[in-house]
């Protein structure tokens, strides 16, 4: 993916998962989206790979726009070191950082052409 998140690089917090593990379940309501500041995302659509996230890019974030339930499965591809973003954090930012939104919509419509591209 070509959008990063670097502003967040300053973070001190964040949660660690082992590769393997599974960061949320397609089909699951999602209450954070996530910003990878260490290691690698796959994220799984009917068990199928189609996309990796890397440093400073941001997953889950659909979740807290629409309020539906998650599209995808994401499991660390990698030892992974994660900045959790809750609901009420990413409303703010939405309502108080302009460059913020613009940055969700960029991954978005990022996201978009690649999966038209590849049908």
């Amino acid at each position: 993916m070509g959008v990063k998140l670097s502003f967040f690089r300053t973070e001190a917090d964040g949660v660690t998962y082992d590769a393997g593990q599974t960061i949320f379940v397609e089909g699951e309501m999602g209450a954070a989206m996530y910003v990878v500041l260490e290691g690698e995302i796959d994220l799984l659509i009917n068990n199928k790979v189609v996309e990796t996230v890397g440093m400073d890019e941001p997953f889950g974030e659909m979740a807290l726009i629409d309020q539906a339930p998650r599209t995808a499965t994401a499991v660390a591809k990698t030892n992974v070191r994660l900045l959790v973003i809750p609901e009420n954090r990413f409303l703010f930012m939405v309502s108080a950082m302009p460059q913020f939104s613009l940055q969700i919509m960029r991954v978005m419509a990022d996201r978009l052409r690649k999966m038209n591209a590849r049908e």
